[in-house]
């Protein structure tokens, strides 16, 4: 089992779960990695940067992915990510909050842990 990292200009086409991580830290994203070696749940995790300057990719990251998760540190990002965090499929996360919105989570993290607890068979029964 293993899960894809994917960044600008790379998509892939496997059938595992899309998540898309939207301006996440390096940390955040080694603990993503860490936690999708260790699970038996397979994700594409899509990744865009401020830096990346590429609103056409992340547009279609969008679109492909299940989840979005945002990352609320104030950049040049910043107003595309609060148009994002809009949407139903997305969370976010970070130091900006919104009184609207009540799918905040503490850390991208905890969405894999959540999601991998729900979603994944337990190896036994008791």
């Amino acid at each position: 089992m293993y899960s894809n990292f994917v960044t600008y200009p790379d998509f892939v086409e496997d059938d595992f779960y899309n998540v898309l991580l939207v301006d996440p830290t390096q940390e955040d994203v080694e603990n993503i990695a860490l936690i999708c070696k260790n699970v038996g749940t397979d994700f594409n995790v899509y990744i865009y940067l401020d830096q990346h300057a590429q609103l056409p990719w992340l547009e279609e990251a969008f679109n492909r992915s299940d989840t979005v998760l945002i990352n609320t540190a104030p950049n040049n990002l910043s107003p595309v990510k609060d148009k994002l965090i809009q949407h139903p499929k997305a969370a976010h996360y970070g130091p900006k909050r919104f009184f609207d919105n009540n799918r905040r989570i503490e850390k991208p993290m905890e969405f894999f842990i959540n999601y991998v607890a729900v979603n994944t068979k337990p190896f036994f029964d008791l």
